[in-house]
């Protein structure tokens, strides 16, 4: 790839950007693209899939993409007042290699945010695994602490007696303070 052309430059830096997106916009983005850089190779000679109207719904939010402006301007295309427009002498391939780009790019971000969902999942999986292994230990711990109480001689641990009788208080220990 030579990257002393502009037009190399600029679609690498286009794909770079575009590649930052989120999912959702890299998609939206990638489906119009994908469309109209398809359109120019299947019909090289139609002019009118080499004028985009900046104006147009769809084509003013594709370009709102970060990245897009770049790769289209990468391939060939000029602002010619509301267009963008690809010159009718313009070659393809650049073309070609922007579609290439974007479709290997496509394939990278869907694979990345597969894994991405497959690892959270199997994260949460794996707290709730833990998370029921310790409610199973406290309800073990429980039953046993009831089935203790249920032996005959138990005896509740002095820490553990909080009747009236058992309280200390200040007065127990002398300090019975009338403030000096």
């Amino acid at each position: 790839m030579d990257t002393a052309d502009p037009g190399v430059l600029k679609r690498k830096v286009g794909l770079q950007m575009l590649g930052e997106a989120r999912i959702y916009e890299f998609d939206n983005a990638f489906g119009i693209l994908a469309k109209i850089l398809g359109n120019i190779v299947s019909n090289p000679t139609e002019a009118k899939f080499r004028r985009l109207r900046t104006s147009n719904a769809k084509i003013n939010a594709l370009l709102l993409t970060k990245g897009v402006r770049a790769l289209l301007t990468g391939v060939g295309f000029v602002e010619e007042g509301d267009f963008l427009v690809l010159a009718d002498d313009a070659p393809v391939e650049p073309v070609l290699a922007a579609l290439g780009g974007l479709e290997q790019l496509s394939t990278c971000m869907h694979a990345a945010e597969t894994a991405s969902k497959e690892n959270d999942a199997q994260r949460r999986k794996e707290k709730a695994e833990a998370d029921a292994e310790k409610r199973k230990v406290m309800r073990m711990q429980i039953e046993e602490d009831a089935a203790a109480r249920k032996e005959p001689g138990w005896k509740a641990k002095a820490a553990g007696v909080k009747d009236g009788r058992s309280i200390v208080t200040a007065s127990d220990i002398g300090a019975a303070g009338g403030g000096g």
